[in-house]
């Protein structure tokens, strides 16, 4: 029997526009079962979505690095890993010598920070409809208070994306773990932040187990919770290694895959359990 549903965003509830379909949403609001969101991205870049869906269950955000329930103000923090300050410091400041033409950018649990406009962060404003907050990098992360949740590279070109993989990789900094997200991210996030540790939290919470979940996704950074539901269902625009992790291929994220999979499979299971 499937109790709980869990969701990747982009590329999966979103289309390449950033937008829910009609269908999904219709979906979301009528099912019987608690909804939550796992996505890669800020608190403030899921509140419209969250709004749209009217959901009310804790909501996880920075790859497992935030575990919150929404409210109407402030996000309520139930569990949050940011990365260590000093560790963010050396790593921005590595990336800006060897990589100075990459977009760079990162998250506190309020703010998006730059240090300039360029046409990756023009084109993440645009799907997001965050502004970006100008700073400068080595003033702001002297700030002791200060809470990174995640640093966000766009990167376009495969080669030069797994060489900054590889280099980040190299610095061997304590605490960091850096994953390939959509075809042209590549984001930094505390080790202890995973989709998988992030819903092992909220099932403990709600006294279930992953055997009573299904998950949808269709990136890198979904395989963790695909890995540990019982019924991981992946979206027909995933690339063939994240398919292979899925019990069940539903229809693309353009084509309402969201919907396609309840109805075809969650529905379909819970009613031969029920």
């Amino acid at each position: 029997m499937i109790k709980y549903i869990f969701s990747d965003l982009d590329g999966t509830l979103l289309n390449q526009a950033g937008q829910l379909s009609e269908k999904d949403i219709a979906t979301v609001k009528t099912s019987p079962l608690p909804i939550s969101l796992v996505s890669a991205r800020s608190p403030q870049e899921m509140q419209a979505t969250v709004e749209q869906l009217a959901l009310t269950t804790p909501q996880v955000a920075f790859n497992g690095g935030l575990i919150y329930k929404p409210t109407d103000l402030f996000p309520m923090v139930l569990a949050e890993y940011p990365l260590m300050t000093t560790t963010v410091a050396q790593l921005v400041a590595a990336l800006q010598t060897e990589f100075s033409d990459i977009s760079l950018s990162a998250y506190d649990l309020q703010h998006w920070y730059t240090q300039k406009i360029d046409t990756g962060i023009e084109t993440e404003a645009q799907l997001t409809g965050l502004l970006p907050t100008i700073i400068n990098f080595d003033d702001q992360l002297k700030n002791p208070f200060i809470k990174i949740f995640k640093v966000m590279l766009m990167v376009p070109e495969d080669e030069q994306r797994t060489a900054v993989l590889q280099f980040i990789d190299q610095l061997h900094l304590p605490g960091l773990s850096a994953q390939q997200s959509g075809t042209m991210y590549v984001e930094i996030t505390s080790q202890q932040a995973t989709k998988a540790q992030a819903l092992m939290t909220i099932l403990k919470n709600a006294g279930l187990t992953p055997a009573d979940c299904a998950a949808f996704g269709e990136g890198q950074n979904d395989l963790s919770m695909l890995g540990i539901v019982g019924h991981p269902i992946v979206m027909g625009n995933a690339s063939d290694q994240i398919q292979a992790a899925g019990q069940f291929i539903t229809k693309t994220n353009h084509h309402s895959g969201f919907s396609y999979g309840i109805k075809k499979y969650i529905t379909k299971v819970n009613q031969k359990v029920g």
